[in-house]
């Protein structure tokens, strides 16, 4: 990061890197029609376990009076899945058969395993906080700002996440969208997704440059 003012604190100049260089990578994405050499690694080995890690945050946050009832089962039934027990007849076992040949498959090509549970640390936490900020500053980024390669040049559109439900979504999307872009897939300048999930790094490295006192 010898091109960014160091701001004190090691972790947020990590931080802002990460986004600027994963901007960087969606970037040669679009323009390029796929990753520069060493963009899916960095992508793989660097964006999206930071972005497991605001996940473990998001779990470790949530509390049973951040939302409604309805919102909270609908949360619970999305991390229901990571807790199911072992296969318990011969069709769930030949199921789990299947699921690891594919996981072993992927793996072989380079991709990464499934996320495991664990507990949240104080920089999950921040990092939860840190993403939360920068979804909420996404949408107030002024149209001549905005780097977004095509399309759209506007995150008007973007609201911040209206409660955890909502802000679950976005960072499943965020994971998903990076996931596909460093498995080799060509983005889409119109999907809204991606828009989405370029507009979250870009954000993030905006809101770095203007807390440090940087100028583009």
């Amino acid at each position: 990061m010898s091109d960014i003012e160091q701001s004190g604190f090691s972790e947020f100049d990590r931080w802002l890197g990460l986004a600027r260089r994963t901007r960087e990578l969606l970037d040669a994405a679009v323009d390029e029609g796929g990753l520069p050499a060493g963009g899916a690694d960095y992508l793989a080995d660097r964006t999206l376990p930071h972005l497991e890690g605001v996940q473990v945050g998001f779990l470790g946050w949530l509390r049973a009076d951040a939302a409604g009832i309805a919102e909270l089962r609908y949360l619970l039934g999305r991390e229901a899945a990571t807790r199911v027990e072992g296969p318990a007849d011969d069709a769930e076992r030949r199921a789990a058969a299947a699921e690891e040949t594919i996981e072993r498959s992927l793996a072989a090509r380079g991709a990464r395993p499934a996320s495991t549970l664990r507990s949240a640390e104080p920089w999950n936490l921040a990092a939860l906080d840190h993403a939360r900020v920068v979804l909420a500053f996404l949408p107030k980024i002024p149209d001549e700002e905005v780097r977004y390669p095509s399309g759209r040049r506007t995150y008007a559109d973007i609201a911040a996440p209206r409660g955890p439900a909502e802000l679950a979504g976005r960072l499943d999307e965020l994971e998903r969208q990076l996931w596909r872009t460093a498995t080799g897939r060509t983005p889409d300048p119109v999907d809204p997704g991606f828009r989405r999930a370029y507009g979250f790094f870009d954000a993030a490295d905006r809101l770095g440059l203007r807390a440090f006192g940087r100028t583009v």
